[in-house]
């Protein structure tokens, strides 16, 4: 072959090799092998969820008031001063035993002790001289030794008085109950009480319950029950916050409000101030009635109804309800035992 003829031939394949390049590129095609295109996600069926469900039923429904009570005094004097001052001495503290006269508490006194020790000599001096006045027989002496008998026994009681003010004395036989936390050098305002002193042979039971709507309908004279060391022991309730006496004690009057008092028919042997015991108090039972969880009924607009499930539908049934426990509802009408009720 020529010179010219291979030229020729070069020429048409390089021709032949760009036309189908050019018609590669034009058309989209690669040299390189292309990635396969994402595969679709398979369609699932949903599974459908399975109500749960409660069988209605008869059964007893209870709404009642339980909680752990505490042995407290029923008969309780509490002690303050009259005038405020400054504290002096401390002679008890709570739980200390104390007998008639036992000094509770003393305030500085400016020497008034001093002053009730004059005012008694002079009242001695004076009741001496009447005496010899009227061994004397005259009649004006004998007067003025009476009037300055009686001046000085006047005096004697009045200062008596001021040093009674300035300390507290136990009026009986007791337990410390309650007693202040102030100290020697703090002062004690007018009317504050510092001490409570009760009797250890009364006693009852005190239940404190907060934020509980079935303590609104303990009334007294409810009967009650309390187990102490695994006996059971039947009372009463003889105070609510409803019954509560009127005080200006604040201290008094918080207890009050939240507090049940339940007083035991025969107090066990070995009940004490401080010790506990469980009260259950029952406010309204029923027996023999239909049943269903507080989850079981549903509230919307005014309306109270129950979905119920019957085979695979659910309907809707309006209901009235009774007795309200925290868990659960008394059912009047609109269910009847054995419908399979849809909790929410």
């Amino acid at each position: 072959m020529d010179r010219n003829a291979a030229r020729k031939l070069n020429r048409l394949v390089y021709a032949a090799v760009l036309l189908a390049a050019t018609a590669a590129a034009s058309s989209g095609c690669s040299l390189l092998p292309q990635e396969q295109a994402p595969l679709k996600p398979p369609l699932v069926k949903p599974a459908q969820t399975e109500a749960r469900t409660v069988d209605a039923k008869l059964g007893s429904i209870v709404r009642q008031v339980t909680g752990s009570g505490m042995f407290v005094p029923t008969n309780v004097k509490y002690y303050q001063f009259r005038a405020g001052g400054v504290i002096d001495s401390i002679g008890v503290r709570a739980g200390a035993v104390v007998k008639k006269g036992d000094v509770l508490a003393t305030l500085e006194n400016d020497g008034v002790d001093v002053e009730l020790l004059q005012r008694e000599l002079e009242y001695e001096r004076k009741r001496l001289a009447l005496e010899e006045a009227v061994k004397g027989g005259s009649g004006r002496l004998i007067k003025i030794a009476k009037l300055d008998y009686r001046l000085a026994a006047l005096l004697f009681e009045k200062t008596k008085e001021k040093v009674a003010a300035s300390t507290l004395t136990a009026e009986s036989d007791g337990v410390v109950s309650y007693f202040t936390d102030l100290m020697p050098g703090d002062r004690a305002e007018p009317g504050r009480v510092l001490a409570a002193i009760s009797d250890p042979q009364a006693i009852r039971l005190a239940l404190t319950t907060t934020n509980n709507p079935v303590l609104a309908d303990i009334k007294v004279g409810m009967a009650a029950e309390a187990t102490f060391q695994g006996q059971v022991y039947p009372g009463k309730v003889t105070q609510t916050p409803a019954s509560a006496p009127q005080t200006d004690d604040d201290r008094l009057r918080e207890e009050y409000a939240r507090t049940l008092y339940v007083e035991l028919d025969s107090l066990p042997k070995d009940a004490a101030l401080g010790k506990m015991a469980d009260i259950t108090i029952v406010a309204a039972r029923r027996d023999n009635v239909i049943v269903v969880p507080k989850s079981g009924v549903r509230t919307y607009f005014g309306r109270t109804f129950v979905q119920v499930l019957d085979g695979e539908r659910r309907k809707e049934l309006d209901v009235e309800t009774g007795l309200e426990t925290a868990t659960e509802y008394e059912i009047v009408q609109g269910v009847e035992d054995g419908m399979k009720i849809i909790l929410q």
